[in-house]
């Protein structure tokens, strides 16, 4: 009988041990964006979904945040980050996709940033698929 206990209540640990991981998970927009830590500073919702910047803007603004500017791409301790990149504090996070950003370049354009090699580039407003993932990279 002490052996079926013991299990029980390793069996319940377990359990609960996973419980704080899904309340995580899910804090970001409902379960409906990809929690991502920066390098060296900040927690961002990624959207799971493409969509153009007039788009990413609304999505952040309905689960409460705003979408993130260029400054987030700044590494204060080196040590954290690769400075070979042109976006340290987010390169290396999430996988070959881009997020936007609210920095806008010209009239029609804002920039993105690749969570996986942190290159940054500029792409039309409107355009929501370029062949890969264009996101809503979302902060506080």
């Amino acid at each position: 009988m002490n052996n079926m206990k013991r299990m029980i209540i390793m069996g319940m640990v377990g359990i609960l041990q996973l419980f704080p991981m899904r309340v995580e998970a899910a804090s970001c927009a409902g379960g409906a964006g990809i929690e991502l830590k920066g390098n060296d500073h900040g927690t961002y919702c990624v959207s799971a979904t493409k969509m153009n910047w007039w788009s990413a803007h609304a999505w952040c603004d309905a689960i409460g945040m705003k979408l993130a500017p260029m400054e987030e791409c700044e590494c204060k301790n080196e040590s954290k980050c690769d400075m070979t990149m042109q976006c340290p504090n987010l390169g290396g996070t999430y996988g070959i996709r881009w997020g936007w950003t609210t920095t806008p370049n010209g009239s029609a354009n804002a920039y993105q940033i690749n969570f996986n090699n942190g290159t940054l580039r500029v792409e039309g407003r409107n355009k929501e698929d370029g062949g890969q993932d264009f996101l809503a990279l979302c902060m506080p």
